[in-house]
């Protein structure tokens, strides 16, 4: 069998078995380190932890959870470095959506956890806001 034989089937071979111990070593997540809260249990755990409004600046500066700070959006992630990693991390947006769950789910890949989300969003919180 000539040479050029052998390396038209070794090289794919050989490539395929690197991609897939590639994927098989890829890092797995344990995604139920983000926990959905209902408001009164958000509530009588928030100060236990760093509690985060997602919303724009505009909508967070009329009503906010007293106590909270603001990172808007994917804007926290330029900020991680004002986030700390050794306390829970308490997360709200106006409602629950998919942009919440995207951001606690990267919050959970740069290593921050337990991430607490409000399930309700903040349109249905029942108690007290702070209002500017």
């Amino acid at each position: 069998m000539p040479i050029e034989g052998i390396w038209s089937w070794l090289l794919p071979i050989g490539l395929g078995l690197a991609l897939g111990l590639l994927i098989a070593m890829r890092k797995k997540y344990d995604y139920s380190q983000i926990i959905l809260l209902k408001a009164e249990e958000f509530r009588a755990n928030m100060r236990k932890g760093q509690l985060i409004d997602i919303r724009p600046t505009v909508e967070f500066n009329k009503r906010r959870i007293n106590g909270s700070r603001n990172f808007e959006k994917m804007s926290l992630f330029s900020s991680l470095h004002k986030i700390r990693k050794d306390q829970p991390v308490f997360l709200y947006d106006q409602q629950e959506s998919t942009h919440l769950k995207r951001v606690s789910k990267k919050l959970l890949r740069k290593g921050f956890h337990p991430i607490y989300v409000l399930s309700s969003g903040l349109q249905h919180y029942p108690f007290p806001l702070k209002e500017d």
